[in-house]
């Protein structure tokens, strides 16, 4: 992880990077229905509830599976542009939500 360029962790995979100190003083989020646990792993992770995915420095986290799909789609935004994140999503007939901050599930 540490000499990773990116890392992108899906769901309660984020307990994982809090647990070996990756994420400490750095925004990130998870499922929400899990939250509470995950931020068990490390307090000093600056915990995103209302968020879909968030990117903080080279980590994107993000809440539920299917959210996975969309910081999946965001990251691809991010680096390859939102034409091809817009094409990807409609190729797999899939309804990207591509607000990081809107989460019907918060």
């Amino acid at each position: 992880v540490q000499q990773a360029e990116l890392v992108l962790s899906i769901c309660t995979g984020a307990a994982l990077l809090a647990q070996i100190g990756q994420l400490k003083g750095r925004k990130a989020t998870s499922n929400k229905l899990a939250l509470s646990w995950v931020a068990s792993h490390d307090r000093e992770v600056l915990w995103q509830d209302q968020a879909r995915w968030v990117l903080d420095g080279k980590f994107y986290t993000s809440s539920g599976v299917s959210a996975g799909m969309d910081m999946s789609l965001g990251f691809v935004a991010d680096f390859w542009g939102q034409d091809l994140a817009e094409e990807l999503a409609k190729k797999a007939e899939y309804v990207w939500q591509n607000k990081a901050d809107q989460d019907p599930f918060s």
